[in-house]
């Protein structure tokens, strides 16, 4: 069985394993990450995505996160920067939203990974994505069927995401246009202020698999599955299956 093949099955595997454990309730995400050269080793971000409830009745999350980062070689970045999310919130029957700032730390490494044999050889991307969230979490009450804030609390969450990319054209040195295929898990953690949040050392896990098509060196786009699975504070789980677009440029 050729390469493509095999990694047509296991997708299709992963997918219907998610699917077979869960009751169908589908969110919709939106995202937009655009990236500008300000100069040949520093780059301004800009990243907005717009998020649906289960049913896909509602908005149910705006993020806008935004920041620099500075490309210390071809494998190493760093930087940081803010994100707001504001989310729909309820309590009592009452519904409303609220924002959540952030203050972010992160870092990225980049590596090729090779698949088959020597004279067979396919070059694959693989990213490791270390990121620090300093969050500012909005105290909220109900009251005159309104939702009132009356404070923040402060936690911070570390994220580690591995991201695998495979082209599936042949090329020499650079990946410039084509399809490609996204594996990508990404594991959160509470390591401070877990009382703010689910109390849980461990935050949530997210698991996509997608396709996507380079249209040039400045253009991506991207349609893909995730699952998200979720500690709650009871120390159960929950979990969301969601399908993304999310379109990519490098300006």
């Amino acid at each position: 069985m050729s390469f493509y093949k095999q990694l047509t099955w296991v997708m299709v595997g992963m997918i219907a394993g998610y699917n077979s454990r869960s009751q169908i309730a589908l969110s919709g995400w939106a995202t937009t990450n655009n990236q500008f050269s300000i100069s040949r080793k520093v780059v301004y971000q800009l990243e907005a995505s717009f998020r649906s409830d289960p049913q896909r009745q509602y908005l149910q999350t705006f993020l806008l996160r935004t920041g620099a980062f500075v490309q210390l070689n071809s494998q190493w970045s760093v930087g940081g920067g803010y994100c707001l999310t504001d989310n729909r919130r309820t309590i009592s029957g009452t519904t409303g939203y609220a924002a959540e700032h952030q203050a972010l730390e992160q870092a990225w490494y980049i590596h090729p990974v090779y698949f088959g044999t020597e004279g067979h050889r396919h070059k694959t991307f693989m990213r490791h994505r270390l990121r620090l969230e300093n969050r500012w979490l909005p105290n909220l009450v109900e009251g005159n069927d309104d939702l009132k804030k009356t404070g923040t609390s402060f936690s911070n969450r570390l994220r580690y995401q591995l991201r695998e990319q495979i082209p599936l054209v042949s090329f020499v040195n650079d990946f410039n246009k084509g399809t490609y295929v996204l594996l990508q898990n990404e594991f959160f953690f509470n390591v401070s202020g877990r009382q703010y949040v689910n109390g849980k050392w461990f935050d949530q896990n997210r698991s996509l698999v997608g396709a996507g098509y380079r249209f040039n060196r400045h253009i991506d786009l991207e349609l893909s599955y995730m699952l998200r699975l979720i500690k709650d504070a009871a120390a159960g789980w929950s979990h969301e299956n969601l399908v993304q677009v999310t379109a990519f440029s490098r300006l």
